[in-house]
């Protein structure tokens, strides 16, 4: 299983740390994590069909996870049309409601080809072979971190979150574990977490690899691994754009 980081960053970001969005990948089986702002542009510079992604999975509704859907449903439609029936889209309650708002301004392209949508209820779900668990999160009403499997390999993804001990077991043992890592520890704001709060669920949950992710401009310094290595001792990686990992 391979994954590609498309987006490292947030929105007030520069160019090098594109808003959220990852990809996995093994085989023909495609998986995309967000799809944030500038989300497609990254993709455009992958060698990979548009049309070969099965799932897309949204952690939250702000637009610096999810504002590239439509577009991307576009451009699968004007690649092949049909394409996007053949797609599942995974999200948090609401996520019927609030892809009717979007795509009651779009037309017959959308309307006749619509993907699957299903909104994560509390129980595990499978989707082209992944596996897929979620946990609320501490961030909005109704975001998620996620847990994906796929023979026999795991990646927990935190999405936007603050330090909440519930998302120890299912981050518990990934073999990787894309972390937000928002701002620096005298900075901390609610909802997000600081290299401090990091280092400390990868700890607990006793991952095998760390990927400090989700960036803001004040905490991408050249000493933020060290800074998350003072609470944790595994293996840790500062997430790049474009930065490619085999699971």
């Amino acid at each position: 299983m391979e994954l590609i980081v498309l987006g490292s960053g947030t929105i007030t970001s520069p160019p090098e740390r594109n808003p959220s969005g990852y990809l996995l990948k093994e085989e023909n089986h495609i998986l995309l994590l967000d799809v944030g702002p500038g989300i497609i542009r990254q993709l455009k510079m992958l060698p990979l069909d548009l049309t070969g992604i099965g799932v897309i999975v949204i952690t939250h509704f702000h637009l610096d996870h999810c504002s590239d859907l439509l577009a991307l449903l576009m451009a699968r439609h004007l690649l092949r049309p049909g394409s996007n029936k053949e797609l599942t889209i995974i999200g948090p309650q609401g996520l019927k409601a609030w892809f009717e708002s979007q795509a009651q301004w779009q037309g017959k392209w959308l309307h006749n080809a619509l993907p699957v949508l299903v909104e994560w209820q509390g129980a595990d779900l499978q989707a082209d072979g992944w596996y897929i668990s979620a946990e609320h999160t501490a961030h909005t009403a109704n975001s998620l971190a996620y847990r994906i499997e796929r023979h026999g390999k795991s990646l927990f993804f935190s999405g936007d979150t603050d330090w909440q001990e519930a998302l120890i077991p299912l981050a518990r043992n990934a073999d990787l574990a894309l972390i937000e890592c928002s701002l620096p520890d005298q900075l901390k704001q609610e909802g997000h977490l600081t290299p401090k709060e990091t280092g400390r669920l990868a700890r607990e949950a006793n991952v095998k690899h760390l990927m400090a992710t989700h960036i803001y401009p004040q905490n991408d310094t050249s000493d933020l691994k060290d800074r998350v290595a003072a609470y944790f001792s595994g293996k840790i990686t500062v997430a790049q754009d474009f930065l490619q990992i085999t699971i």
